[in-house]
């Protein structure tokens, strides 16, 4: 029997109120596998791995990785695992070689041992030209591939991955790929990864698991789930569904080259035999219902006709996450004065190739900070006025420096001769230790 590298059983966690992020999901992995859990933004797949990678607790169920249980032997689970979180976990202010150094440390890892890591990772990673720049001019492909690295370092069995490739264009995006890829097949790496990427669980997994509230729905290779659906994909879309349109369904089900048929929206999934040979008979059936038909596709079936068969909605409709600029942590939403826009916002070359500058630009944070171009005038002649002032208050401060030592004299007399017979008689001081008895 095939050694488990995952096994999850009736994990259920629950957010207050009553919020089932993960609903009795089962689910177990092989190792030297990759599964990809594939599912829509809020559904249940990073809580999956947080439960399974130690970082959260869960209500119920019981979880064991790399042969050890979740809840007994935590410590051991962390050893044997690396896990790559959504929002990335390196130091913008270290270079790559510091991120990884650090990382090696905290595994308790000798440093030679360290130092020969971070040369092979990062030339395997493709980053031995850059590790000793700042991460801060690193572009966003170049950041996920330290962050895996760094997860990398202790040579886990086990490697989560939370939406790897997310925010990232196509072309790091399948950079990215071929890496995880060679992973598995060159070191047996397992790997749980999250996505709602298609083309990402389509070419990447041996498994995929489809999620939906918190639910696995079904799991099975990627081609297996794709034949499941029997012939070819057309989908029909209307302007509107109205009676016309749902006659049109009517009839359509009843002739005996359709398979299946599932709504979305105004949008008609049909399921066909040889859809080639039987899209002008459908048109018939459409024109004699008077059905308005706007677009009509043929396709071989993929596994967003998966996704829709067994949660009823399309994941290709699933928006992507925006996050801020990488600074803007560090800035903070209320602008402020704006520095780190201009002291490292020109080296972030994923701003400056998705436009991200120009965007800044025109946000309501740019128009409220001090570098906006009117206020930005107005400091600058307050900052001319108070300079051409300076030279007449220097040449008065000495005199104001005598007055306030000559004051501060009388003050210091003053105090002595009626405040320190108070003190003496004061309530702290008779309390105090060493005070007078």
């Amino acid at each position: 029997m095939t050694n488990l590298a995952i096994q999850i059983k009736g994990l259920t966690k629950i957010y207050p109120p009553d919020n089932r992020a993960v609903d009795t999901l089962d689910l177990e992995i092989k190792e030297g596998e990759i599964m990809a859990l594939l599912g829509p933004n809020g559904a249940g797949k990073s809580t999956t791995i947080r439960a399974a990678s130690t970082l959260c607790g869960f209500d119920e169920g019981n979880v064991v990785v790399a042969g050890f249980d979740v809840d007994t032997h935590s410590l051991e689970v962390r050893q044997a695992i690396g896990v790559v979180a959504q929002q990335t976990g390196i130091d913008y202010f270290l270079t790559g070689r510091e991120n990884m150094m650090l990382q090696g440390h905290l595994y308790r890892m000798k440093k030679s041992d360290i130092n020969n890591r971070i040369t092979e990772l990062a030339s395997y990673f493709e980053l031995d030209g850059s590790i000793d720049n700042l991460v801060s001019t690193y572009s966003g492909g170049m950041r996920r591939k330290l962050d895996i690295a760094c997860a990398l370092i202790h040579r886990p069995k086990v490697l989560f991955l939370d939406e790897p490739t997310l925010g990232l264009d196509i072309k790091n995006r399948k950079i990215l790929w071929k890496h995880i890829d060679k992973l598995n097949k060159e070191f047996g790496l397992t790997i749980l990864l999250t996505t709602h990427y298609l083309e990402e669980a389509d070419n990447l997994s041996h498994q995929v698991a489809i999620i939906n509230n918190g639910k696995v729905q079904v799991v099975d290779t990627p081609d297996a789930l794709k034949n499941s659906i029997h012939g070819d994909s057309i989908t029909v879309t209307f302007d509107d569904v109205g009676k016309n349109e749902q006659a049109f369904f009517h009839f359509a089900q009843q002739q005996s080259y359709i398979k299946g048929a599932t709504w979305e929206d105004n949008k008609l999934h049909l399921y066909v035999e040889d859809g080639g040979a039987n899209v002008a008979a459908l048109m018939a059936v459409a024109a004699d219902n008077k059905a308005q038909i706007t677009n009509l596709s043929l396709s071989r079936p993929t596994l967003d006709d998966v996704f829709l068969k067994y949660t009823g909605s399309s994941i290709s409709d699933t928006k992507e996450e925006e996050g801020d600029e990488w600074w803007k942590q560090w800035a903070g939403k209320g602008g402020n004065t704006g520095k780190w826009k201009s002291q490292w916002g020109a080296n972030d070359s994923d701003a400056e190739e998705d436009g991200e500058d120009q965007a800044w630009k025109n946000s309501d944070w740019a128009k409220n900070s001090d570098h906006s171009e009117n206020l930005g005038a107005q400091k600058r002649e307050e900052a001319q006025s108070q300079q051409s002032a300076w030279p007449s208050e220097q040449q008065q401060w000495p005199d104001k420096e005598e007055s306030h030592n000559a004051s501060g004299e009388q003050g210091s007399q003053q105090w002595d001769q009626s405040q320190q017979g108070d003190w003496k008689n004061n309530e702290w001081n008779k309390n105090k230790d060493g005070g007078e008895k």
